[in-house]
């Protein structure tokens, strides 16, 4: 799974600068500290450290010294595996579970989308429903996400008045 770039490194220590994007895995820094490892070019990497710096995460790991070795990494993409993320309590996802997943309409069945991208916000993630050249943003909120079901791939929805219109 993707968790970001490595967009520049940070400090002579070897340090590296993740930027996400929208296929992200997760942005918590505590979370990919959890994950253990990560993997960088084909390569595992152990996880020394990870924490927040405004909207990147400064990660630091083993066999990353210096900050020549850091450098030769830059532009590439951080993985970890599937397996490696913690199970989460029920009702909650992490973001590679739900994208993708047809988007459907909870009082008549009609299907809205696909669920293309997350657009997180101070106050809540917002999802980006896209059929074709239509767009439709969700509030990723109780009140509209009816349903998600991923054993069958699909999120029910019960669209704020006026939204579809």
């Amino acid at each position: 799974m993707g968790l970001g770039r490595i967009a520049g490194v940070h400090s002579l220590k070897g340090a590296l600068k993740i930027r996400f994007d929208a296929d992200s895995a997760t942005t918590d820094p505590e979370l990919i500290q959890t994950l253990g490892e990560v993997v960088v070019a084909g390569q595992a990497y152990p996880v020394l450290k990870a924490e927040r710096l405004k909207s990147q995460v400064l990660l630091q790991l083993q066999g990353i010294a210096t900050r020549e070795q850091a450098e030769a990494l830059v532009g590439l993409e951080v993985k970890a595996e599937r397996r490696r993320f913690p199970r989460l309590p029920e009702g909650e996802y992490y973001w590679f579970q739900v994208l993708g997943l047809q988007v459907v309409n909870a009082a008549d069945g009609a299907v809205l989308g696909q669920l293309a991208e997350i657009i997180p916000t101070p106050a809540h993630d917002v999802y980006a429903v896209r059929q074709g050249s239509r767009e439709i943003l969700l509030p990723a909120v109780e009140e509209v996400i009816a349903e998600i079901n991923l054993e069958e791939g699909f999120i029910k929805v019960t669209p704020l008045p006026g939204l579809l219109e």
